[in-house]
Formats: structure tokens, C-alpha cells, sequence
């Protein structure tokens, strides 16, 4: 319908166990992709994580995970 150059950006992205804050509307990494979503909004479960090279890697664990 939009054509091949059209993109899907999703934002709130979350992984299971992660607190919400003030986001209403939340999808994991897997089912965003799933979905269709081309790029992911990760915001704060990777810039408040105490790890951020483990919260990334945690993220493409469970988007890779069988």
C-alpha cells in the first residue's frame, strides 16, 4: 500500500520483566519484528539499565531466542 521505501518505527519497546513507567502501550523486542517493525525505540530499559552493554545484549538474546 505504501510502497517498498516505507518504514515501520516502534516506539516502547520493553522486554518482559520491565517496568512500564508512563508508557501505556508496550511491545517486546520479538513481537514488535514480528509485527512488521522495522527500527525499535528503546529508551529506557537500555539508558537506565546499571549495564547497558548487558541490557543490549539481553534485548538481542530475546529477540534471537528459539
Amino acid at each position: 500500500r505504501f510502497g517498498n521505501e516505507f518504514i515501520t518505527v516502534t516506539p516502547g519497546i520493553r522486554p518482559n520483566e520491565s517496568n512500564l513507567n508512563d508508557q501505556s502501550r508496550v511491545s517486546t523486542p520479538k513481537q514488535a519484528i514480528k509485527n512488521g517493525s522495522d527500527y525499535l525505540v528503546i529508551g529506557r530499559p537500555i539508558t537506565q539499565a546499571e549495564d547497558v552493554s548487558q541490557a543490549l545484549k539481553n534485548f538481542n538474546d530475546t529477540i534471537y531466542e528459539k
